[in-house]
């Protein structure tokens, strides 16, 4: 007994902050190792993200069915500039040509639009998107792990606002707002881009781990079996 309030005397003594943060970063390390090469899931728990209720996408979806006043063919960018970007993902006439295909597709003429590309170490934001109808700045923040599907994405959400900002579709509050707008790039077209770009990716440190967008590839899949669903009912009542 004796000899263990010892142990417990020199351990108290030698642990400072310093030995704390070390202590917590081998658990970390050990824990991640295990869901990792073990039990081989994801590394990043589920509960890190916000989970979106499926009633939201639910009525995402319904609102869109009715204000929305075309159908969209699934979006392709153009192969040479998607080749042009994977040699230099940082190319700003490449990436506005790319935001103008994207709003194209939307039935937007995307010259008008300012993009600003702005390399980003520490950020939550991926893209903001400011406009008052007459000028329009959207802002790309790159972020070195970023995949060239995750910039399109991006570039699709935040023309997906603009496009929501026209047709006066929204909700109130801000965060289901978000929501909305990417079920909307989802059922604009944008699935495929959206599923991709928006997968977990290592982030800028080592063991550490990001994603982009509001919604999960779980979250896109149900939004399409909704729009299918949608689909059939449409084609019955015709």
């Amino acid at each position: 007994m004796k000899q263990l309030q010892i142990l417990i005397y020199y351990f108290l003594n030698w642990l400072s902050l310093d030995h704390i943060f070390e202590l917590l970063s081998f658990i970390g390390l050990g824990c991640f190792l295990i869901r990792r090469f073990v039990l081989h899931k994801s590394p990043v728990p589920k509960s890190a993200f916000k989970t979106v209720p499926r009633e939201l996408l639910q009525d995402c979806v319904a609102l869109l069915e009715k204000r929305e006043k075309k159908s969209y063919e699934p979006y392709e960018a153009p192969k040479e500039l998607l080749s042009a970007l994977q040699e230099d993902i940082r190319n700003e006439e490449c990436l506005k040509t790319l935001l103008c295909s994207i709003c194209a597709h939307l039935g937007i003429d995307g010259s008008f639009i300012k993009l600003v590309v702005e390399d980003v170490v520490m950020s939550d934001r991926a893209g903001e998107i400011s406009t008052d109808l007459a000028f329009t700045t959207i802002r790309l923040e790159l972020k070195s792990h970023y995949t060239l599907d995750a910039v399109v994405a991006v570039l699709a959400h935040e023309a997906i606002h603009l496009h929501l900002y026209y047709e006066g579709i929204s909700l109130r509050d801000t965060w289901e707002n978000e929501i909305l707008t990417d079920t909307a790039a989802v059922y604009c077209g944008f699935g495929e881009y959206i599923y991709r770009g928006y997968a977990v990716m290592g982030g800028e440190f080592a063991l550490s781990y990001q994603k982009v967008g509001y919604i999960s590839q779980d979250d896109v899949r149900y939004i399409e079996e909704l729009m299918k669903e949608a689909a059939g009912k449409r084609e019955k009542a015709e």
